[in-house]
């Protein structure tokens, strides 16, 4: 892809290095959000994870750099319909680089390549129900809540479920056949919706060769 370049960050495809660059971000201090902390993992590894985000063929992931350049993100869309033209995106961001007001920018930049560029119809997403802020940002992007359910937690073998000092945490998870559920929040929004609410937002978008 062409990159698309916002006013404070710019997307465009992953790359091999990018990865010993995530390897070095800064750790979320909050348990609930461990599991999207990035791993700690050897050239072997780094390599085999490269492979999984990149070389599907129902997955595409980008990274998004600021204006120093830094990776302080990542995006995916994965599980990718051809003939329904749909797919789930995830977004991850350096914990240092949080609260800045990129991941709002990075998905309303994504959106426009998503639906002009690869002709898709829908994307869909589902959060925590606690992780209020991601869903909050979401919403300002133009996603509308579908559906509420009890899925499998990301993390089946996190902190919270073993070490004391997280126990208040564990009201928000049950068990169920053997694995740890939470409430998630699933979302949408499709190409109509879009362009009908977003469109006219401040975010300015262009394209240039990357």
């Amino acid at each position: 892809m062409e990159g698309l370049m916002g006013e404070n960050i710019k997307i465009r495809q992953l790359r091999r290095e990018d990865v010993d660059k995530m390897k070095c971000w800064a750790m979320h201090e909050d348990p609930l959000y461990f599991h999207y902390n990035f791993p700690e993992m050897n050239e072997e590894q780094s390599d085999e994870w490269y492979e999984v985000k990149t070389k599907k063929l129902k997955r595409k992931s980008f990274a998004i750099e600021n204006k120093e350049d830094d990776v302080v993100g990542y995006l995916s869309i994965r599980d990718m319909k051809w003939m329904k033209r749909e797919s789930e995106l995830g977004i991850v961001f350096d914990a240092k680089h949080m609260n800045k007001g990129y991941g709002r920018e990075a998905i309303i930049l994504f959106l426009e390549y998503y639906f002009n560029t690869l002709k898709m119809k829908s994307l869909v997403l589902r959060a925590a129900k606690f992780n209020k802020r991601a869903i909050k940002c979401y919403k300002s992007c133009g996603f509308e809540i579908v559906k509420e359910a009890m899925d499998e937690f990301e993390d089946q073998y996190s902190e919270i479920f073993y070490n004391p000092l997280y126990s208040q945490l564990r009201r928000l998870f049950i068990v169920s056949g053997g694995k740890k559920k939470t409430l998630y929040v699933h979302m949408k929004i499709n190409k109509e919706d879009f362009y009908n609410k977003l469109k006219s937002l401040p975010t300015k978008m262009c394209v240039t060769v990357d």
